[in-house]
């Protein structure tokens, strides 16, 4: 819910200092009555009030919504776009930062120029530090145009909340290819994904067709061409198993965080190969760790994101469905890779 936002007016040392030069022209000006020293300590009074002024009027008009992404990745940049409108027909925005109040690493934006009742988009970049839910809740606009002398803050409430997933690990196809295979059930499911499709029977020549499906013989015999038409090979099951059983404390929660990094690189690999992926987490309760069995590239990540370590962990909490084809291939923390 956007919640009406909280001004501001701040003086950083520039303008103490600026402020106090004014006071001493102005103590000798009331002492000695010159015309230069008179018009100097009027011009930097004039300097002040305009700076309150400008500054004031146009952050008053400033309107500012926050569009962040719903999913992001622990350790790579996120973009956040910000739509800059200003609700004064006088005045318009000008040399606006916009940061984040949040404990995470971003790239302070600026806003040049929106121009009076216009819109404007800025961009910026925010990088996670830690796999989980980043709670955005507040962002600060600041603005010291024209002089710098006195700056003035708006503090704008507007919750949000972006999903990290686990930080990804580059995996060679090559050693997806060897875990798959020293994994349980590999030797009869490469079998029959790689061996010969199955054949069903001769239907009639269609353009397109490879010549190499065409059945010489047959179509020698029937004097039409006929091709062999076979069985479309079942698509490649992986049964991906998260252990986080931990009961009695044999993984620390860094080796823990190294396998959930890991288990989403693997995922995401598979799922690039072209492999059917079930995901199964063990060790936490169903509400910790969302569904037992989890089917999606998005779905699987956005499971592993949401995994809370400090919940109490129990050898009981397992997945109970059986792995009836494919391969079963399990990830335990300490021991993997």
């Amino acid at each position: 819910m956007h919640v009406s936002p909280r001004r501001r007016y701040h003086i950083r040392w520039p303008g103490l200092v600026f402020a106090g030069l004014a006071l001493l022209i102005g103590a000798a000006s009331a002492q000695r009555t010159e015309n230069m020293l008179v018009w100097v300590f009027a011009s930097m009074l004039a300097w002040i009030v305009v700076s309150g002024i400008i500054s004031g009027g146009m952050m008053m008009a400033l309107r500012v919504r926050r569009r962040a992404p719903r999913v992001a990745r622990v350790g790579e940049p996120c973009e956040i776009r910000y739509e800059v409108a200003s609700a004064s027909r006088l005045w318009p925005i000008f040399d606006v930062e916009i940061r984040e109040v949040a404990e995470t690493v971003q790239s302070p934006t600026r806003l040049e120029h929106c121009p009076r009742g216009g819109h404007a988009q800025v961009r910026s970049t925010l990088t996670p530090a830690r796999r989980g839910v980043l709670r955005l809740h507040r962002f600060r606009c600041v603005s010291g145009f024209p002089f710098g002398l006195i700056l003035k803050s708006v503090e704008w409430i507007d919750p949000c909340d972006v999903l990290v997933h686990p930080r990804q690990r580059v995996v060679d196809p090559l050693v997806l290819r060897t875990l798959v295979g020293s994994a349980p059930g590999a030797h009869g499911a490469q079998q029959r994904s790689g061996g010969v499709e199955d054949f069903i029977g001769l239907r009639e020549y269609r353009s397109g067709d490879s010549v190499r499906q065409v059945a010489w013989r047959r179509s020698a015999a029937l004097m039409e061409p006929v091709v062999i038409e076979r069985a479309i090979p079942s698509r490649k099951v992986l049964w991906l198993t998260l252990d986080l059983t931990r009961t009695e404390g044999t993984a620390t929660e860094s080796a823990e965080e190294n396998a959930i990094e890991w288990t989403a690189s693997v995922l995401s690999r598979a799922h690039a190969d072209g492999w059917s992926v079930q995901l199964v987490i063990e060790g936490l309760a169903a509400e910790s760790a969302g569904q037992q069995v989890v089917t999606g590239l998005a779905a699987q990540l956005d499971a592993l994101a949401v995994i809370d370590l400090i919940t109490p962990r129990h050898a009981a909490w397992r997945g109970t469905t059986e792995v009836a084809s494919g391969i079963a291939l399990r990830i335990v923390p300490g021991r993997f890779p």
